[in-house]
């Protein structure tokens, strides 16, 4: 029998882990892997599907795909219907028995991990097993719908490398040393996991090394808490320590598992880790109510630790938790905020079937979305209303400060606001009365509505003025200005400039990474900018020269007396 496993996954650059797995795990020459993505257009996909003229079809289902995987499996049946379509992912894992009821055209759900149980459902159709016998699996028998508990996990030491032969060069690749969580967020699919189990560190090490020698940029590891057990973090640490190449590694790490020890274990990888911190809220009575540590000195202790390696930190917060109304919520803001940590995302409460919150969703007056992702409407803490108003601050968090390009120009508003939330609210107020939510902004725009909104403030403009074309000099290289830079710059300050610029001992001493750049180079990624203030170091006036100059993605300024 032909069987096809299928991801839809939500951007091209991802990998469906779970499909991989399973194939690999059975080792069958008849399973074949096909992937697309969510924004391929859905009959092309139904397209390709057919094109294999599979007998199963095993479809990997999360928040993200379950509309477009219900879509195709409902013509899949209508054009061949004694196809077998096959569910599992944690989309499907948690209610499939109603699921089954309302979707004549799924013949079975997996309940949980699935590399056994799928293999085993491939016996059952090949008569070497009864239907019976399978745990974690929900069907369809004499009308009724039939649901059998899991049992059991995987020996994660059992899957094999699930990555062989492919280019992965461009892809995002995910990866899992472990599986399971110590830890009981109500919010988190995880929490239902209670055991928590770790692939063989030599397994571990020879599938980095195979990343590394493939060139993957990228590894996401999906573990839940990379740091949850310290003396096997240290150790992964070590492994990535001594592995050729470049690739990145991608982590979830709990910050207040974070000690000295584990920063001592980071030295020297800033350029090979990428961390992931969910702290969600810095309210007590939010985090023991959903079943987080409430020790938040801890944990913000823990990402200002982290912050002191250099490694690129992402922060979580969640609006929309129970406890939590727009003024504790912009506390939360406040404390994460404060330590300035290279992104922050704003995400909003997601009701995921089979977690606590969403049982208890009436408990907190919770009203979600009934599609998925299942987002919070309101809660008896905040309204509608209220939460718009957080998702518009998200929009201008992702725009202005996870750009990391507007990075002096917030930093200087931050200190005329008595807080961080506050200067975001005013900024959402200043572009809604605008109407420019509405609209997509080019990158020059962007600067321009940040420089109309301080005019309604009381700061120095002039001053403000400079340091926004300051960062927009350092980060845009020769991209078109904004409107509100008015070129000051003379032929005789640009010929000043260039002979720095072409004078190597001051190049060494100064601007070292333009060493060695042709003239043609120079010329092409360096500009020259004249500033009335001492920015980016101070607000006193003093005129000087900058040379601002991208390379290979990064940015580098010297400043030159005129």
């Amino acid at each position: 029998m032909k069987t096809l496993l299928v991801g839809i996954n939500a951007k091209y650059i991802h990998t469906n882990l779970a499909i991989r797995n399973i194939a690999a795990y059975l080792n069958d020459e008849n399973i074949i892997i096909y992937e697309a993505t969510i924004n391929d257009r859905l009959d092309g996909i139904l397209e390709d599907i057919m094109s294999y003229n599979a007998d199963i079809i095993g479809f990997s289902c999360y928040l993200w795909n379950i509309e477009e995987v219900q879509y195709l499996a409902e013509n899949i049946k209508k054009i061949k219907p004694e196809t077998q379509i096959v569910l599992g992912g944690p989309e499907v894992s948690y209610e499939a028995e109603d699921l089954l009821k309302v979707k004549p055209q799924i013949d079975y759900v997996i309940l949980g991990e699935g590399e056994e149980r799928f293999g085993k459902l491939l016996k059952v159709f090949s008569g070497k097993m009864a239907l019976e016998e399978l745990d974690g699996i929900a069907y369809r028998s004499d009308g009724s719908v039939i649901v059998n508990p899991p049992k059991g996990y995987v020996y994660l030491n059992r899957i094999p490398f699930s990555y062989s032969g492919e280019d992965l060069e461009h892809k995002l690749v995910y990866y899992e040393t472990s599986r399971g969580c110590y830890f009981r967020c109500a919010f988190c699919l995880s929490s239902l996991e209670t055991d928590v189990r770790f692939a063989d560190m030599e397994k571990v090490r020879q599938d980095f090394l195979r990343f590394a020698q493939m060139g993957v940029k990228v590894v996401k590891l999906v573990d839940r808490s990379f740091n949850c057990n310290l003396p096997r973090a240290l150790e992964l640490l070590e492994v990535i320590r001594e592995l050729p190449g470049s690739t990145v590694f991608h982590c979830e790490i709990n910050p207040e598992l974070v000690n000295e020890d584990f920063i001592k274990a980071l030295e020297g990888l800033e350029d090979r880790l990428q961390f992931e911190v969910g702290i969600q809220s810095t309210n007590t009575k939010t985090l023991r109510e959903i079943s987080r540590t409430p020790d938040v000195k801890r944990a913000l202790e823990g990402i200002e630790l982290l912050k002191t390696t250099g490694i690129k930190l992402h922060v979580d917060l969640i609006a929309g938790l129970p406890h939590e109304d727009l003024e504790s919520f912009g506390h939360s803001f406040d404390d994460v905020y404060s330590l300035y940590p290279e992104e922050i995302q704003l995400g909003f409460l997601k009701l995921l079937k089979g977690t606590r919150l969403r049982k208890d969703a009436h408990k907190y007056g919770i009203v979600y979305r009934s599609k998925p992702p299942y987002e919070i409407l309101y809660n008896k803490d905040i309204s509608y209303r209220e939460l718009c108003i957080l998702s518009g601050i998200a929009r201008l968090l992702d725009k202005y400060y996870n750009t990391g390009r507007f990075r002096h120009s917030l930093n200087y508003l931050c200190s005329k606001f008595q807080r961080p939330f506050d200067l975001y609210l005013s900024f959402y107020t200043f572009c809604k009365k605008r109407g420019l939510f509405k609209l997509r902004h080019s990158l020059t725009t962007q600067y321009d509505i940040l420089f109309d909104f301080v005019q309604s403030l009381d700061v120095d403009k002039d001053l403000f003025g400079d340091i926004l074309k300051f960062d927009f000099m350092l980060t845009s290289s020769k991209a078109a200005l904004p409107d509100f830079i008015k070129p000051i710059e003379t032929k005789e300050f640009v010929n000043a400039a260039k002979e720095y610029v072409y004078n190597e001992k001051w190049l060494e001493a100064n601007l070292p990474q333009a060493l060695g750049l042709s003239s043609r180079n120079l010329h092409n990624q360096i500009s020259y900018g004249l500033f009335k203030y001492d920015v980016p170091h101070g607000t006193e006036r003093k005129e000087k020269g900058i040379v601002f100059l991208q390379k290979e993605g990064e940015s580098y300024y010297a400043e030159f007396s005129l």
